[in-house]
């Protein structure tokens, strides 16, 4: 709504609403300072191995049965930990809303330094889970997700 402050010679005012008043954000917003607050956020991700420094996919799993994406993701973990050690693997959790539409729902993230690395660990992790043959677990495979 910014964008839309102000008309012609008129000047605009912009409010924020905040919990965090301290946030960087929020004063790089109040200097115009767009590239120092990019900058700064892009220094963050590489700090702590995100996009676009490192790679990463999600595992998503579901089931109507309670326990049972959780073991599915377990597996998935011991294999994936298994299958290279350039891909950190991180321990399955709940997705974010963990019960919809009467499934149970869970996830598990691996992250790598490199396409290189990460393209053909996937290759063998998904025929690896394929292989598995669950069918009360459904799966998908979800490379650079937006949400993790």
């Amino acid at each position: 709504m910014a964008g839309r402050a102000g008309r012609a010679q008129d000047p605009g005012e912009v409010l924020i609403q905040t919990d965090f008043p301290s946030h960087p954000l929020y004063a790089a917003v109040a200097r115009h300072d767009y590239a120092g607050f990019a900058e700064e956020a892009l220094e963050e991700r590489r700090i702590a191995g995100f996009p676009p420094f490192a790679h990463l996919a999600l595992l998503r799993a579901e089931s109507k049965k309670a326990g049972e994406p959780v073991a599915f993701l377990a597996l998935a973990a011991r294999t994936a930990r298994a299958l290279s050690s350039r891909v950190e693997v991180f321990d399955p959790v709940p997705a974010p809303l963990e019960r919809k539409a009467g499934f149970e729902r869970g996830q598990l993230l691996v992250r790598a330094r490199s396409r290189a690395a990460l393209q053909p660990f996937l290759r063998d992790w998904k025929a690896a889970l394929e292989g598995h043959g669950d069918r009360r677990v459904r799966w998908s495979l979800d490379v650079d997700p937006q949400e993790v």
